[in-house]
């Protein structure tokens, strides 16, 4: 690649997205520059309409991204999509941009679109298909003070489409403490900004209520999130987040998933496609069913590990032959 490449990572609201985002800027080992957009009123209007603009960003960020463009954009999420285009513009055709998701525009306006199976992103040469999202390697001490095995429960919650299935969730937990009371070891519950305060408060009472070693941790506690993934021995994950499904499965350790149940919306929703079409802006069981195919997660009572691609490697080889072209 071209030495003294300027390269810009747009982060926004979504921690998800912003992990893909730096995931990929860490791992093709050279300088680059956080650009932290915010954005106002205008966003809603979506890329298509917007069009090549910085309109929908507030005047703060408007002046940080003015300058000139680098040589190479990485971004995530559609409200990204107008100020990569604008800046493209701008560049008059140097700038290079990979998009990570769904863009809700075509491809052809990227140079590479990493997509996740979940997103309806349509065929093309300048999509590359993976089956679970890119992951950030975030060092952290790993969590040792609970006997081993130590199971860690990771919940998620609700979305438009799906929302938690309670006696999946129960018995979930039911069953990760009867491990413990007969194989040893203990439990660990960590939930996320999109979790319920009630399912939450509910499974702290259940844990309160049982002799084996367990603990709670709400949304910012302690210990983080990374030091439980790094002490953990096995990995539980309700099934509405593809990101935190994917950080499981990168520890190569063993990872059952919690199944989760639509909404009614939801229901009627898929209920009016054809087979293999998938919902937008997300279809989360197109996701299980990669996940499923690779071999990579098993089921609360059977957890499992499979042979885990690293896909930072080869979305960076992607993008390698990518600059080159330039």
């Amino acid at each position: 690649m071209t030495s003294g490449l300027s390269i810009w990572a747009l982060i926004g609201a979504r921690p998800g997205d912003n992990n893909q985002v730096l995931a990929l800027a860490d791992a093709l080992g050279l300088p680059f520059e956080v650009k932290q957009l915010r954005y106002n009123r205008w966003r809603h209007l979506g890329p298509r309409r917007l069009g090549a603009t910085l309109r929908s960003l507030t005047s703060d960020c408007r002046a940080a991204v003015s300058g000139s463009p680098p040589g190479l954009i990485i971004s995530a999420g559609h409200r990204s999509v107008p100020i990569v285009q604008f800046l493209r513009g701008r560049s008059g055709g140097r700038l290079r941009a990979v998009h990570i998701g769904y863009p809700r525009i075509a491809p052809d306006w990227f140079d590479l679109v990493v997509a996740t199976p979940e997103y309806p992103v349509p065929d093309n040469e300048k999509v590359m298909r993976i089956p679970f999202a890119l992951t950030r390697a975030v060092l952290a001490e790993p969590f040792t003070a609970l006997p081993a095995p130590r199971r860690l429960l990771i919940l998620g919650g609700p979305t438009l489409y799906w929302r938690f299935d309670r006696g999946a969730l129960v018995g979930a937990v039911k069953l990760l403490i009867d491990a413990a009371a007969d194989n040893g070891g203990s439990l660990i519950v960590i939930a996320s900004p999109r979790t319920p305060s009630n399912i939450f408060a509910d499974i702290e009472r259940t844990l309160r209520d049982t002799e084996v070693p367990t603990l709670a941790v709400p949304v910012g506690g302690a210990p983080s999130y990374a030091a439980l993934l790094a002490g953990a021995d096995q990995l539980f994950v309700t099934a509405d987040s593809v990101a935190m499904v994917s950080d499981a499965v990168v520890t190569g350790k063993p990872v059952g998933i919690v199944p989760i149940v639509p909404t009614a919306f939801g229901s009627a929703y898929a209920a009016m496609l054809r087979p293999g079409i998938r919902m937008r802006p997300r279809d989360l069981r197109f996701f299980w069913k990669a996940l499923a195919e690779e071999k990579l997660v098993g089921t609360v009572d059977q957890p499992r590990s499979g042979s885990i691609p690293d896909l930072n490697a080869k979305v960076v080889a992607r993008v390698k032959t990518l600059l080159s072209l330039g």
